[in-house]
């Protein structure tokens, strides 16, 4: 099993129609030889690489859970980083000015209450309204997948987190 990094590096021409990209990840955002998605992003895309977003605890992982994190004014390669746990949940408009693709890659645990299916969910809705594209650069579900349990949610109780 590959994931979706490995196979953009294999394949790097795909990544010819996506115009400037928008990174979505986080500090697990890597291969298995622990090299960091952005990094390689940079290199591939160069000047295309237009700007970083992070979930949940932020694009390094340094905040406590459940607390809100301010977008920094340059991050890595003079990149803006905003955060999507923070006044917005959602990318605004003015984030997404200059991306024509959001292009994430997160880690998913396969468990209902986990931010960060909500925050994808967050950027394919922005994306949709402003007629961005999204890639996703897939994962196994680390759960695999094959057994399902608990109750069905019900909708009423339904929150971010």
């Amino acid at each position: 099993m590959k994931l979706g990094i490995e196979r953009l590096l294999e394949n790097p021409k795909m990544a010819a129609t996506w115009g400037r990209c928008a990174f979505l990840g986080n500090q697990a955002s890597v291969t298995p030889d622990f090299k960091e998605t952005w990094v390689l992003l940079h290199d591939l895309l160069g000047k295309r690489l237009a700007a970083i977003f992070g979930p949940q605890h932020g694009f390094h992982a340094t905040v406590q859970d459940n607390m809100i994190e301010t977008g920094h004014a340059k991050g890595p390669f003079g990149l803006p980083v905003f955060s999507l746990y923070s006044e917005t949940r959602e990318p605004k408009d003015e984030m997404l000015k200059d991306v024509d693709t959001i292009v994430v890659d997160l880690q998913l645990t396969g468990c209902r209450v986990y931010t960060f299916k909500y925050t994808i969910a967050a950027c394919l809705r922005a994306a949709g309204r402003l007629g961005k594209k999204v890639v996703i650069l897939d994962r196994p579900n680390p759960l695999g997948g094959t057994q399902v349990g608990g109750r069905a949610l019900d909708l009423a109780a339904k929150s971010f987190v």
